[in-house]
């Protein structure tokens, strides 16, 4: 939580006022290579993030940004005050943490980045919780990918993210983050419920290498250890269908189309034509945790939210 957004700072006498909503805009341009990804990312319009650039750009008098195709990266300028500004942007977090240390209310606005199942079991009760224990604090959940969420974080995108990485899928956080482990979540395969193993106890990878599977997307975390968990046999899924909802794979579960593995943690009552099966050899299992700036460990907001969010039970 920042209450610094709108402030500005000199740091050399008659230099330019620096606003910081401009700086954080920038940032995120960096970030996410484009003037519509920092709008979202922020919960701007586009409009308004170009309008914080220029305003960078009068004060400096140079450009902050060259278009490349139909992307934006900074100038090099740009990419100097981008990177000083963040570390910046960290210390004034500081330095505000220790002002607001002793305060009792909870107030401003918290920003929590989540994946979709976490978001399901653990965030939805923790909402209800934080407008019982803080009422006036403003919460804000994004949904978003575990390594995109520790980018969020690491630039102040967010205030807290709640991750998730795999057995031997460990998740890369940079030494300004602080994690906690708040629970581990194992993850079955559903089958039809006419499949051939949908009454086992347990199965391997290698009795499902015979079958079509529908996963996440290329390049998420989840798609990865599906594929990793057959390369430890030396083989390779059948991988035909591709989504993001987890929802989904249990309708193409449902129609009898392919098998899915599909996590605990969020999880709806599957429908009677769907069976869950624990996998073995390995046992697919996720670390859940939750992340924040080393930056706001002393922030009051910041450890309100992460003692509720300990409270919670996935469900």
């Amino acid at each position: 939580m920042s209450s610094t957004a709108n402030t500005v700072v000199s740091l050399h006498g008659d230099l330019p006022v620096i606003d910081l909503a401009a700086l954080r805009a920038l940032i995120a341009v960096r970030d996410h290579g484009s003037i519509v990804g920092a709008a979202d990312s922020l919960g701007f319009t586009p409009s308004a993030v170009s309008q914080q650039i220029k305003k960078l750009e009068r004060q400096s008098r140079s450009p902050m940004l060259e278009r490349v195709g139909r992307s934006v990266i900074l100038t090099e300028r740009g990419r100097l005050l981008a990177e000083r500004g963040s570390t910046l942007l960290l210390d004034l977090e500081q330095v505000e943490n220790i002002a607001i240390g002793g305060a009792e209310e909870l107030r401003g606005t918290f920003r929590i980045a989540s994946f979709s199942t976490a978001s399901h079991g653990v965030v939805a009760p923790l909402l209800a919780s934080l407008r019982s224990s803080a009422p006036d604090l403003d919460v804000t959940v994004v949904e978003s990918d575990p390594r995109e969420s520790v980018t969020l974080v690491e630039r102040g995108g967010a205030d807290l993210a709640i991750v998730h990485d795999w057995n031997t899928l460990p998740l890369d956080v940079p030494a300004t983050l602080e994690r906690h482990e708040l629970f581990v979540d194992v993850v079955d395969v559903l089958v039809p419920f006419d499949h051939p193993l949908a009454q086992r106890d347990s199965v391997t990878p290698l009795d499902l290498l015979g079958d079509r599977w529908v996963a996440t997307p290329a390049g998420t975390i989840c798609h990865e250890w599906l594929v990793q968990m057959f390369a430890m046999h030396g083989e390779r899924p059948d991988i035909h269908y591709f989504d993001g909802s987890y929802a989904t794979h249990v309708s193409m579960v449902e129609h009898g189309v392919a098998v899915a593995l599909v996590p605990r943690l969020g999880r709806t009552p599957l429908p009677p034509r769907v069976r869950s099966v624990p996998v073995v050899d390995p046992t697919p299992r996720r670390r859940v945790s939750s992340l924040w700036r080393a930056a706001s460990r002393d922030n009051p907001a910041r450890q309100h939210v992460q003692r509720e969010l300990e409270a919670q039970r996935p469900s």
